[in-house]
């Protein structure tokens, strides 16, 4: 599997908010609608869960330091996944390179 496109903390945020406020919207609607008495409360922790995302990402971008290590983090994160990518392709490519050699001898 390819490893994840690249992010950045501007998009992150901007769509942990937007899933913020679609949750809230949605379960606002609900309840005016009387579809439900309450906002369901594994909605409204999620959309919780997602406000918090937002604050984490606010509280990453006003620290330069901790900007820079995190930036550092990821990226040594994604080459060990471009690394774990390259070595599950050479041992599918191996494997399949085992099963045609007997084929082809086969047809000789």
């Amino acid at each position: 599997m390819k490893p994840p496109g690249k992010s950045t903390l501007a998009r992150m945020q901007q769509t942990a908010f937007n899933e913020a406020e679609r949750i809230e919207i949605s379960q606002d609607a609900r309840v005016l609608a009387g579809l439900l008495k309450a906002p369901m409360p594994d909605q409204v922790a999620l959309r919780d869960d997602f406000a918090a995302i937002v604050r984490l990402i606010d509280a990453i971008e006003s620290d330069a330091t901790l900007k820079e290590q995190l930036q550092r983090r990821i990226d040594g994160m994604n080459q060990m996944r471009l690394l774990a990518v390259a070595h599950a392709e050479a041992i599918a490519a191996a494997a399949a390179a085992r099963e045609i050699e007997p084929e082809e001898m086969d047809a000789e």
